[in-house]
């Protein structure tokens, strides 16, 4: 049991939002999840809250990044999700909290700090609901170099827009092997910031998270740091 109370404010979107709360609570069992929606939450119910997870889940709208979406390449954007996400972002910030973003949680935070996105990248992504795998490189003197101790690791992937111009704020610690796809990104300088990891992989849901550090340490990370 900790000390302190750690309780997850979680953005609680998408059918699939129960595998962040089985991941989570498979390996801690006592860490509260509170689950934040723009229909039944103000953002500042995340001051109740010791962390953000922001998770995977629809395209954000491009207009967020100085885009159209006049050739449909975004998909089924909810502006009222976009708009909450991004409050929930702002809270965070101010009040340091630690932000861990999956997937689309990775892509909203480049967005939200003035970055953009490939509105559509192919082979990371299958027709069906099964995940992709591949390898990954991983850069020194990162966060998720430090937490995962390996250079190379296999990930899965289910997503088909990326990282295209990176936030001025950030850095990428991560690339995939085959094509150089963004996988992770941390702060360029951390200093009295929030502590944040963003990766483009779905820890959450990796057939070997109780033992893939891509899975089980990205967690680990992000508990310490409500810990400490």
């Amino acid at each position: 049991m900790f000390e302190k109370k750690i309780i997850i404010g979680m953005a609680f979107y998408g059918s699939k939002i129960h595998n962040y709360v089985d991941w989570i609570r498979y390996f801690y069992s006592e860490v509260k999840i509170e689950p934040l929606q723009h229909s039944k939450n103000s953002p500042e119910d995340l001051l109740k809250c010791t962390s953000l997870l922001l998770p995977g889940g629809n395209d954000i709208n491009p207009v967020l990044y100085g885009q159209t979406n006049d050739e449909g390449l975004s998909r089924h954007i909810d502006d009222y999700r976009d708009k909450f996400e991004r409050e929930l972002l702002e809270i965070a910030l101010k009040n340091s909290l630690p932000i861990l973003g999956i997937c689309r949680g990775m892509q909203m935070v480049n967005v939200h700090l003035g970055g953009t996105l490939h509105q559509d990248i192919p082979n990371h992504k299958t027709t069906n609901d099964d995940d992709l795998v591949h390898t990954i490189k991983v850069f020194e003197n990162s966060i998720l170099r430090e937490i995962t101790l390996n250079d190379f690791g296999n990930v899965n992937s289910s997503h088909h827009q990326a990282i295209d111009k990176l936030a001025q704020d950030l850095k990428v610690v991560a690339i995939s092997i085959s094509d150089g796809v963004i996988e992770a990104m941390e702060w360029r300088e951390k200093d009295n910031k929030s502590p944040l990891l963003l990766v483009q992989w779905h820890p959450e849901r990796m057939r070997d998270n109780d033992t893939n550090p891509f899975s089980l340490e990205v967690l680990n990370w992000f508990i310490k740091c409500q810990i400490n």
